[in-house]
């Protein structure tokens, strides 16, 4: 490969694996020799497209498409995230979608996709985990109005999170 060719290295990477130390550097360089020669030897084909184990494919939600053809309505949902060390952090949304998974995709933006996939999600202001602790009542009244259609915003998307950490 011509140097036109090669491609640039990752300046981020490359300041990672260099905080490591040297030793560090030695065995990444040891196993990227290592992967070359099972390249070169035929003992190892690269990865068809899609066959990656070591990238997950998206949740369905994630590729669903759009329901544009579905009125908005408030959906609610709450995921709890207990990480040892770090405490219990229990996650509560309230949101304007078309359906469960445009409400999925909202949540994934500010608490990622793993949690948001885990979350118990249901459309509606019924009876819900932490709705009367994390929604006051002039917020539940303009839910609800917004549920109805009556003046609902083009976005809406509230996030309340609750953590204890007693360590």
């Amino acid at each position: 490969m011509s140097d036109e060719a090669k491609p640039a290295p990752s300046a981020f990477l490359a300041e990672h694996l260099a905080r490591k130390g040297p030793e560090e550097l030695d065995k990444m360089q040891a196993t990227i020799d290592l992967a070359r020669q099972l390249l070169a030897s035929g003992e190892v084909e690269p990865y068809a497209d899609g066959h990656n184990l070591f990238e997950l494919p998206p949740y369905p939600w994630e590729v669903s498409e759009a329901a544009i053809d579905l009125p908005r309505c408030i959906f609610l949902g709450t995921v709890s995230d207990l990480a040892t060390g770090t405490g219990h952090t229990v996650y509560f949304a309230a949101g304007l979608a078309r359906d469960e998974d445009e409400f999925r995709r909202q949540l994934a933006a500010h608490i990622g996709h793993t949690l948001a996939n885990g979350a118990t999600v249901k459309a509606g202001l019924g009876n819900f985990p932490f709705s009367k602790t994390l929604i006051s009542h002039p917020l539940r009244q303009k839910l609800q109005k917004f549920d109805e259609g009556r003046n609902a915003p083009a976005s809406f998307f509230y996030l309340g999170q609750w953590h204890e950490n007693r360590s």
